[in-house]
């Protein structure tokens, strides 16, 4: 099972916020087990999709040179459940960027219900220090991906 709780940014300002999109699906293997006969999305999902939202702005927001990986969070909130069929809106901020480290504040959204919220901390290190050198081409590809880019399509 992959992680990828971000299946695009459809708005991208570096340096200031992003806005990404996760479709709920039933088809998701957690539906199994949360919670028979009421299917809600889980929280930490919800998070996991912000703070992968965030962590694209911020590498942008740098030129491509740092990974961005939360280090801790705070002010978590879920007002409302997300279930298979909804639409969720993924919204990021910058609220500081350093040499090093990074905070960003989230909020999910979903027919007009917010959803979650929360502020994330981030360390920021060299591409190299996390990901195999065989692996950074296709780490650059999902972001690539993520914000609709096909290079070798003609869509550059």
């Amino acid at each position: 099972m992959r992680h990828f709780w971000l299946d695009r940014i459809v708005h991208l300002e570096p340096g200031a916020r992003a806005t990404g999109l996760k479709a709920v699906a039933l088809a998701e293997d957690h539906f199994d087990a949360h919670f028979p006969g009421n299917p809600v999305l889980p929280g930490v999902c919800l998070l996991e999709g912000l703070a992968q939202t965030a962590g694209v702005l911020i590498h942008e927001s740098v030129d491509r040179r740092l990974l961005a990986i939360m280090v801790s969070l705070d002010r978590a909130r879920f007002p409302a459940f997300a279930r298979p069929g909804d639409q969720v809106r993924l919204e990021a901020e910058i609220e500081s960027l350093e040499p090093a480290s990074a905070r960003a504040r989230g909020c999910a959204t979903a027919n007009g219900r917010t959803l979650a919220s929360a502020r994330f901390c981030f360390t920021l290190v060299p591409p190299h220090r996390l990901i195999p050198d065989a692996y950074q081409v296709l780490w650059r590809q999902m972001i690539d991906t993520w914000l609709g880019r096909y290079p070798g399509l003609g869509d550059d």
